[in-house]
């Protein structure tokens, strides 16, 4: 019984010495996880806190992105606009430029407008000048032919022959020779000085060679062409008026213009 009691005993030692052994060794592990989790912990802070960092930053990435992407957006919007605007710019360049070349061409027609109708204004201001010339030249004319008409308003032949020679036997013969003479006289060249058309009248500058009467009939003459005829109706000392008889190329007839008269 004794030694029952004694092995007994000494198990209950070994067993008090094994079961204060493996608290020691628990309390020493128990110490180690207490530490580890402490570790753990302080390095969960540390990353959590990380972490967090972490997030601001890709917050404040994702703001930033979305600021580039509104100012991408809005950078695309204008160059959209800005296109549209180009493409207008060369629409309205391209309608200048029409509008500028079409402004030349008019520009270029008004200019020949202006030269053809300052030659018409040098024409007409030459046919008024020479129609100013006619009336000065009709308006002596008619003072002439006034002048003709109280000549032969004075003494009549009856008295003319008894205060005037009896003229000599050969005075015909002479004047016949004249009148063959001026007959064989052709091509004598003078300038018109007005003409008519319309009124069928035309005025020739007068000269020592041309020795035209009243009444007389004459062809006009130029370059070699026939114009037709024209009857004489007065002469003065500078001019010739005529009639221009029905047949002639007026057309051709112009002032300044020179003909040769042939008989």
């Amino acid at each position: 019984m004794n030694s029952v009691s004694l092995i007994l005993r000494i198990l209950a030692v070994i067993a008090a010495i094994a079961s204060g052994a493996l608290f020691y060794v628990g309390k020493g592990k128990l110490a180690e996880k207490e530490e580890a989790t402490k570790a753990a912990q302080a390095a969960t802070v540390v990353v959590q806190s990380e972490l967090d960092e972490a997030n601001e930053h890709i917050a404040t990435l994702e703001g930033q992105l979305a600021e580039e992407t509104r100012k991408h957006s809005q950078t695309k919007r204008d160059l959209e606009n800005t296109r549209s605007e180009m493409y207008t710019a060369s629409q309205e360049v391209s309608r200048t430029q029409q509008q500028l070349s079409q402004a030349k061409k008019n520009i270029s027609e008004l200019e020949n407008e202006a030269r053809d109708l300052r030659s018409e204004l040098v024409e007409t201001e030459q046919s008024l000048a020479d129609a100013n010339r006619a009336a000065e030249e009709l308006a002596v004319l008619k003072e002439q032919y006034a002048e003709l008409q109280k000549s032969k308003a004075r003494p009549t032949a009856p008295d003319r022959e008894l205060t005037e020679p009896k003229p000599k036997p050969n005075t015909s013969v002479s004047g016949a020779n004249e009148d063959r003479q001026a007959n064989a006289r052709v091509g004598i060249e003078t300038t018109i000085r007005s003409v008519s058309k319309e009124n069928g009248l035309i005025v020739l500058a007068n000269n020592s060679d041309l020795k035209l009467a009243s009444g007389r009939e004459v062809t006009i003459v130029q370059n070699s062409n026939a114009l037709g005829k024209i009857s004489v109706t007065e002469i003065t000392r500078d001019l010739v008026s005529a009639n221009i008889l029905p047949g002639g190329k007026t057309g051709n007839l112009t002032a300044g213009s020179t003909v040769k008269i042939y008989y």
